[in-house]
């Protein structure tokens, strides 16, 4: 199986590109870079062609930040690369995450079974795991019982699930972390593992999205997020019988 890696970065952040790609040369990878999409400076039309407003204010119950836009489409600019190369399955970085030494041995023995379409290789949180499969170095490959677990800082993914997420999440209604890992809507076979196959690099952790008070403060009214908590109801309904029956072929 060829795998291909990629690094999302802004052409503003030098740094963090030097960072992830002297970590990941470490690791015996070689990262092709996408970039990053500016959400702040997005023309209009691209914008709109992307973002339906209102759903993202209707599901998520907040106004959608430009940093929130910008990793969307960053993410979908990868998919494009991928899609037009001849690799089966791709590696997505953003920048402010460190491959450890292991990592590519680690990615190579998942994507040697074919039980996945997407693996999520870092989150924020993990309350819960389905474990399905063990792997080399002790580590697990499974379902989360619980979510959304977070981050979209580093996953594999296969070209089947590439091609329907990229016709699948547009419009975007969702945060990109939330939106990449709802296996159950899309009908793909999302897994997770523990431990964590990466970790945030303490030289570029800081987000470029918003800060927590930033992000407090698009936050619609309690009133108005009636529908955000339907949904979100919902959600751990469709997840909890997702990981129950395992998604072998969701």
């Amino acid at each position: 199986m060829k795998i291909v890696y990629y690094v999302i970065n802004l052409d503003r952040s030098p740094d963090r590109l030097a960072a992830i790609s002297a970590d990941a040369a470490l690791s015996g990878l070689t990262l092709q870079r996408v970039p990053a999409v500016d959400g702040a400076a997005a023309p209009v039309q691209e914008r709109d062609a992307v973002l339906d407003e209102a759903g993202f204010r209707r599901l998520h119950g907040k106004v959608p930040m430009d940093g929130e836009y910008g990793c969307y489409a960053s993410h979908l600019g990868a998919f494009d690369d991928f899609l037009a190369s001849d690799a089966d399955a791709a590696v997505i970085f953003e920048d402010d995450v460190r491959p450890g030494p292991g990592f590519r041995s680690a990615v190579e023995a998942i994507a040697a079974v074919d039980d996945w379409d997407l693996v999520k290789l870092m989150h924020h949180r993990l309350p819960a795991l389905r474990a399905r499969r063990r792997l080399p170095g002790g580590g697990e490959l499974g379902l989360a019982w619980f979510g959304p677990t977070g981050s979209s800082a580093c996953y594999l993914i296969n070209r089947r699930a590439a091609k329907i997420l990229r016709e699948q999440l547009v419009p975007m209604r969702l945060p990109y972390d939330v939106a990449l890992e709802r296996g159950w809507a899309h009908g793909i076979r999302v897994r997770h593992v523990r431990p964590d196959l990466v970790a945030s690099n303490p030289a570029t952790k800081k987000s470029l999205i918003g800060g927590t008070k930033k992000y407090a403060a698009a936050r619609l009214a309690p009133w108005r997020r009636l529908t955000t908590l339907a949904f979100r109801t919902s959600e751990l309904f469709r997840r909890g019988i997702y990981a129950a029956r395992g998604a072998d072929r969701a």
